[in-house]
């Protein structure tokens, strides 16, 4: 009966604070997502952004938001980030009064320069490891995706490269 109230309330509400209470709230009642946002009328992702915000956020954010400190938009992006770096980054945007693409930009610089740092250094192992001149770079749209480049300086090399990689066998063997 709890849920059907949460459900009416949601569905008039306009306050993001409101929603992203009742839908967490709905969850934990055991709720599946797309019966709140087939009930509500609320979009399916536009529930797991609200529930992501809900789960996610340390309590000391969590008050930042309820109070109007931080926005929505603000409390996703920081949602994202591991619970201990969470509260300084939400004061430091109030501080300095920080845009969220602003902050995304931060947040993706930081990541990018970790990547590459972490890239290179296994681009050096590996290289070290098979004798081959081996760069390992991030995909630009897929973090999770990248690619390897084998670079030989000769057709001999190219020779010994297919030859590793090929298990010693050859293109006839295929």
């Amino acid at each position: 009966m709890q849920t059907q109230a949460w459900l009416i309330q949601l569905k008039q509400s306009n306050d993001c604070r409101v929603k992203v209470n009742l839908i967490g709230q709905l969850a934990d009642a055991g709720i599946k997502n797309a019966i709140i946002s087939k009930e509500t009328e609320i979009r399916d992702y536009q529930v797991r952004h609200y529930l992501r915000v809900y789960r996610n956020l340390v309590p000391e954010v969590m008050s930042l938001f309820q109070a109007g400190r931080i926005t929505f938009s603000m409390a996703r992006a920081i949602a994202s980030l591991d619970e201990k770096k969470q509260e300084k980054a939400a004061r430091d945007t109030i501080a300095k009064g920080t845009s969220v693409n602003g902050f995304r930009n931060k947040l993706k610089d930081s990541t990018d320069k970790k990547l590459t740092a972490e890239l290179e250094r296994q681009s050096e192992l590996y290289s070290g490891i098979s004798g081959l001149d081996i760069t390992i770079k991030p995909d630009k749209h897929n973090p999770k995706a990248g690619v390897w480049l084998i670079r030989y300086a000769d057709l001999d090399m190219y020779d010994v490269i297919a030859d590793r990689i090929g298990n010693g066998k050859t293109l006839d063997d295929f």
